[in-house]
């Protein structure tokens, strides 16, 4: 089961990677998409200020997207509970929460 913290490559209509940022709750349904915010190198950074820092990695919450499970090939990482904290807290400023 994919896991809410865990980064994935996905292999979609483009290769990238996510992290899971939906509960896993949601994800252990047969609902065969799961929410993820892409998560990119630092080298590829775009002006973002919710930017969040994981490591050689940056995670992009403004970047949302529901990838199919499927798509799923590998797990990469795995966010710290701090990491978490701030995308959790980006994705509540992104919706006015």
């Amino acid at each position: 089961m994919l896991r809410r913290g865990e980064v994935w490559r996905i292999s979609g209509a483009r290769e990238r990677l996510g992290l899971v940022v939906s509960s896993d709750v949601y994800n252990s349904t047969d609902v065969p998409i799961v929410i993820v915010a892409e998560v990119v190198e630092e080298s590829l950074l775009r002006d973002s200020p919710l930017a969040v820092p994981m490591g050689e990695y940056v995670v992009m919450p403004d970047r949302l997207s529901s990838p199919m499970k499927k798509w799923f090939t590998e797990c990469v990482d795995v966010a710290d509970t701090e990491t978490m904290r701030q995308v959790g807290r980006a994705l509540r400023i992104l919706q006015e929460i």
